[in-house]
């Protein structure tokens, strides 16, 4: 108990050491989370936002459809202002879209490609010709220091490709964990024959 104790507390270390490394090398990369909404004059089709602050800057995008079909092109717009007076950023803005792979480096389907820069608003136009799970990554330099945002976007209904390794992964945890109680099982059947056996040599 001990031993697996000791073991358990072993592997947070590592994640918790790794989980500080990655922070300290992607210091200035910022995953986010896609909201969905839906558009006055097209209310059967979600628009794509999403919000985040990156230093003096706020960074919303916009992407329509919000979920693209196979072979649909979807306009993005990026808008950067600073926080403080609102100023539009007006630096050099690019898009790389990847094909989210589960195994094996992810695919570049687009980009990087850079926009100019139009009355405070980046844009773009991708188009996403598999049913996938994808990331757009908005990268820009501001102040001296380098931003790399993604965005999480679906083209069609892939479903989550992790769901699938979770279940795998849940299965071979619970596979050797029933395989070990059978084994702790069987040894102390074995154990209970032999004090049988030598019981009985004893009394004879």
């Amino acid at each position: 108990m001990r031993r697996s104790s000791t073991f358990i507390q072993a592997i947070a270390a590592v994640v918790l050491i790794l989980f500080c490394f990655a922070a300290i090398a992607d210091a200035h990369h910022i995953m986010g989370i896609p909201h969905y909404a839906y558009d006055e004059q097209y209310p059967q089709t979600p628009v794509l936002t999403y919000k985040v602050q990156a230093g003096r800057y706020q960074v919303r995008m916009t992407g329509y459809p919000g979920k693209p079909k196979p072979g649909e092109s979807c306009a993005l717009s990026v808008y950067i202002t600073r926080v403080k007076d609102k100023e539009p950023f007006q630096g050099q803005v690019t898009l790389t879209i990847k094909e989210d792979q589960v195994f094996g480096e992810d695919k570049v389907i687009y980009g990087p490609k850079e926009a100019l820069w139009e009355s405070g608003v980046y844009k773009w136009s991708p188009i996403f010709q598999n049913e996938s799970n994808y990331v757009a990554r908005i990268h820009f330099d501001a102040d001296g220091a380098p931003w790399d945002i993604d965005l999480p976007m679906v083209a069609g209904q892939p479903g989550n490709p992790w769901a699938v390794i979770i279940a795998v992964f849940g299965s071979v945890v619970a596979f050797l964990v029933i395989t070990r109680a059978i084994r702790i099982k069987m040894a102390r059947q074995e154990k209970q024959k032999l004090r049988l056996k030598e019981k009985e040599v004893a009394q004879s």
